[in-house]
C-alpha cells in the first residue's frame, strides 16, 4: 500500500509502502537528497498509534546502518526500508517521527486503504474559484499618492497543512521605512489552512513571509488599502529545504485579489544575475574598479532582460517602474555591500588603500528622487547601506574638525546652540553628499536619511518612565525637530518628524491594545500583578542575549525577591531548543521568572511590541500599562536604579558594577 498522509515536518524521506504482517511493520522509504550530501537512519525513530499514542521503536532499518553517515549518489536518490514491531488491528492511523531529526516528521499516515501519498484537497480549486478573477484595474494603474496610511489584507490559504504541525501562524517582516523601526505582523493560519492577517501601511512595499520552521515567502509587493491573496502549498517550501537551495521554485504558489497580478509580474520577471556567493569569489581576484566594471555590466544586463520581458508580456505601468528602478538598486546594494565589506577589510590590513572615489559614481545615476525607491525588492537594506556609507562618514569628520577648531570660543549653552552640534555630522554629510551629487536641491531619500536620524535620536529617550520631561530636554528636542524639519520639503517626512518629536513630549505609558498579542501578554503576566515588571525576549541561540543575562547575575540577584520589581524572561521553542533551555536555565538563570512559550504565540509578542531582534527589554508599570517597549536601562544599574526610584521603587542595596548590556 502507498499510504496518504495528514501533513509532514520534510520531504526527503517519503513513505512507499506500508507492509503490515503479523511479524513485523515495515516502511519503505525513498529518499531524495543533494548528491554527496550525506544523511543518516536514527535508532530511536518510533511509530505512534495516533489514537492511543503508544509507539513502536524501530529495530533495524536496511540500505542504511543506524547512526551512520551515508552519502547520497550521483542521482541524489536512494531507498532504505525501516522494520518495527507488529502493530494490532486496532491501530488505524500513526505518525513515524524520528526524534532528532526535525525534518523526518510523518503525521496521520493512513494504513485502512490504498492511497497515492497524501490526502486529496479541493483547497487549490476552490482557492482559483474564489479569488483567481478578483484582481482589479487598479493593478494597472501608476500610484497617485504614494504615501497614504490604510489597511493592508491578507487572505488565501495554505494547503497540505496541519495543525499537528506544531505552528499556527506566520510572520510578515515590515519595517517602516520612514520611521525606521520595525512592525512584525502576524498572520494567523487556521486548522484548515486559510490564511488570515491585517495591518496598517503607509506606503507601497515588498517583504518576506515566514511560515512554520523558517520557511521564507520572499518579495511580497504589499499596498495601503489593497488585498492580497496567496494560494501556498505547504510542500514546496519542504522540496525548497530538501534542496538547500533559498531560490529553489515555490512552483505551486499562486497570488489573487487586487494585488494578485501585481505580484505575479513582479515574481515572474528575471532576477540580478550577480548574488552574494559570486561578490564573495570575485573579491578575492579582482580590483575595486573591476568588481565596479562587472555590476554595472550585470545591471545594464538586467535591464535589457527586463526590457525583453516587458515588451513580451502584458506587464503594467506600475510594476514597469518598479522593475526599472529596482534594477538600479539592485546593482547599487551589491556595489554597497562590497564597501562596506572592502572597509572592514581595510581596519584590519592597514595596507589596504581607500576605494577610489570613482568607485561611488554610480551614485550619481540612481533615481534618488523617486519615491517608488521604497517599494523594490531590497529597498530597506539599499536604504540602510546608503545612509552608513563609510566614505561618507570619513569626509565629514573632516569637516566637523574644521567647524570645531573655528568654534572653540565658548559660547552660551542654548538648545539651539546645543541642536547645532547635534546636526553636526548629519549637516555635514549632506554637504559632502550633495557636493559629490552635484546638486544643491536635496533629494527624496537623502532627506529620508535624516528624518530617520532626528527619529531614532529621539526615539531612544523617549522612555521617560516617570512620564515627565524636563523643561531644558522639552527645548532641545523641540529646536532639534525644528531644524531638521526645516530641511525637508516633502510633507510626509515633516508629519514623520513631528509624530516622533510628538511622541517624545507626551506621556508615555500606553494600554495594551485588544488581541491575541495581549491576551497571552497578560496570562505570563499575571501572577505578578501590582508590580513593575522587567521583561527579557531573548533566546539560546542569541549571544547578546547570553552575555547580557550572565553579565549581570549581580544585578538581577538585587532584585530577586523584591516586593515591587519583577524580572521576566520569555523566549521560544523554536529558538530555545528544550534541551538546551533546561541546560541553561539551570546554570544561568535558577530562580528567575522563565517561560518558553510557543513560537506562534512568541511571534503575537513580537506584533505587540513591534521587534524583530533580540535582546529587546520591556518596561511596564504596576497598573499594566506598558512604559517603554524598547527599554535601553535593563542592565545599566545606575540608570536602572534611577528609573525604579522615579516610580516609587524602594531600592535594594546599590549596584557596584554599571556595564551596559549588550
Amino acid at each position: 500500500m502507498n499510504p496518504n498522509f495528514k501533513a509532514r515536518t520534510g520531504s526527503i524521506n517519503t513513505i512507499t509502502k506500508v507492509e503490515l504482517t503479523d511479524e513485523h511493520t515495515k516502511l519503505f522509504v525513498h529518499v531524495v537528497f543533494r548528491p554527496h550530501w550525506w544523511i543518516s537512519a536514527d535508532s530511536t525513530t518510533y511509530l505512534e498509534d495516533v489514537a492511543s499514542g503508544k509507539r513502536y521503536q524501530a529495530t533495524r532499518v536496511e540500505g542504511l546502518k543506524f547512526g551512520e553517515r551515508f552519502y547520497m549518489p550521483d542521482s541524489g536518490e536512494t531507498d532504505m526500508v525501516y522494520t518495527f514491531p507488529p502493530l494490532p488491528d486496532s491501530v488505524k492511523a500513526v505518525n513515524w517521527i524520528a526524534p532528532t531529526s526535525p525534518e523526518d516528521h510523518t503525521y496521520g499516515i493512513d494504513l485502512t486503504k490504498d492511497g497515492d501519498g497524501k490526502q486529496h484537497s479541493a483547497k487549490l480549486e476552490n482557492w482559483i474559484a474564489q479569488y483567481s478573477q478578483q484582481a482589479t484595474q487598479s493593478d494597472d494603474e501608476e500610484n497617485t499618492d504614494f504615501f497614504t496610511t490604510d489597511t493592508v489584507y491578507i487572505t488565501g490559504v495554505l494547503d497540505n497543512y496541519d495543525p499537528v504541525l506544531g505552528f499556527e501562524t506566520g510572520i510578515i517582516y515590515i519595517r517602516d521605512m520612514l520611521e525606521n523601526k520595525d512592525r512584525p505582523e502576524v498572520v494567523k493560519i487556521h486548522p484548515d489552512g486559510r490564511l488570515e492577517g491585517k495591518f496598517l501601511l503607509k506606503h507601497p512595499l515588498q517583504a518576506n513571509m515566514i511560515i512554520g520552521d523558517n520557511h521564507v515567502l520572499g518579495n511580497l509587493y504589499f499596498e495601503p488599502g489593497k488585498t492580497l491573496a496567496l494560494y501556498l502549498d505547504f510542500e514546496d517550501f519542504l522540496a525548497r529545504s530538501r534542496a538547500r537551495d533559498l531560490n529553489y521554485p515555490l512552483k505551486h504558489t499562486l497570488y489573487g485579489g487586487e494585488l494578485g497580478e501585481v505580484n505575479r509580474q513582479l515574481a515572474e520577471a528575471p532576477a540580478f544575475p550577480l548574488d552574494y556567493a559570486a561578490l564573495q569569489t570575485m573579491t578575492d581576484s579582482l580590483s575595486p574598479m573591476q568588481i565596479r566594471e562587472k555590476y554595472d555590466q550585470a545591471t545594464a544586463e538586467l535591464e535589457n532582460k527586463l526590457a525583453t520581458y516587458m515588451d513580451n508580456n502584458r506587464i503594467s505601468p506600475k510594476v514597469r517602474h518598479i522593475l526599472q528602478i529596482q534594477a538600479k538598486v539592485s546593482g547599487a546594494l551589491g556595489l554597497l555591500d562590497y564597501a562596506m565589506s572592502y572597509g572592514f577589510e581595510q581596519r584590519r590590513d592597514t595596507t589596504k588603500t581607500e576605494l577610489p572615489m570613482a568607485f561611488y559614481s554610480f551614485l550619481r545615476q540612481l533615481p534618488l528622487d523617486d519615491e517608488t525607491i521604497l517599494a523594490v525588492k531590497d529597498g530597506n537594506t539599499f536604504i540602510n547601506r546608503f545612509s552608513f556609507m563609510g566614505w561618507l562618514y570619513q569626509q565629514a569628520s573632516q569637516r566637523i574638525t574644521a567647524w570645531q577648531e573655528a568654534h572653540q570660543q565658548k559660547a552660551e549653552p542654548t538648545p539651539e546652540r546645543q541642536v547645532e552640534e547635534m546636526l553636526l555630522l548629519d549637516k555635514a554629510r549632506t554637504e559632502v553628499m550633495m557636493d559629490y551629487l552635484g546638486t544643491t536641491d536635496m533629494p527624496f531619500l537623502w532627506q529620508l536619511v535624516l528624518c530617520n536620524s532626528v527619529c531614532n535620536t529621539l526615539q531612544p529617550q523617549s522612555a521617560n518612565v516617570a512620564g515627565e520631561r524636563d523643561t531644558a530636554e522639552v527645548q532641545l528636542a523641540t529646536a532639534l525637530k525644528d531644524s531638521v524639519s526645516a530641511w525637508m520639503t516633502y510633507p510626509v517626512l515633516k508629519e514623520t518628524i513631528g509624530q516622533a518629536y510628538h511622541q517624545y513630549t507626551e506621556q508615555q505609558a500606553y494600554e495594551l491594545p485588544p488581541g491575541k498579542g495581549t491576551d497571552i501578554f497578560r496570562r505570563i503576566i499575571a501572577p505578578y500583578k501590582g508590580k513593575i515588571l522587567l521583561i527579557d525576549f531573548w533566546a539560546t541561540s542569541c549571544g547578546p542575549c547570553r552575555s547580557a543575562i550572565e553579565g549581570h547575575a549581580d544585578l538581577r540577584a538585587k532584585y530577586r525577591g523584591h516586593k515591587d520589581v519583577q524580572i521576566i524572561f520569555i523566549t521560544s521553542e523554536s529558538e530555545s531548543p528544550e534541551q538546551t533551555y533546561n541546560a541553561y536555565v539551570e546554570k544561568h538563570l535558577q530562580g528567575e521568572a522563565v517561560y518558553r512559550i510557543p513560537t506562534s504565540d512568541y511571534l503575537y509578542l513580537r506584533e505587540l511590541f513591534s521587534f524583530n531582534a533580540i535582546p529587546r527589554y520591556v518596561l511596564i508599570g504596576r497598573d499594566g500599562k506598558v512604559l517603554s517597549d524598547d527599554y535601553r536601562n535593563m542592565y545599566s544599574a545606575h540608570a536602572l536604579e534611577k528609573d525604579l526610584k522615579a516610580l516609587g521603587v524602594a531600592l535594594p542595596e546599590p549596584v557596584a558594577d554599571d556595564a551596559e548590556g549588550t
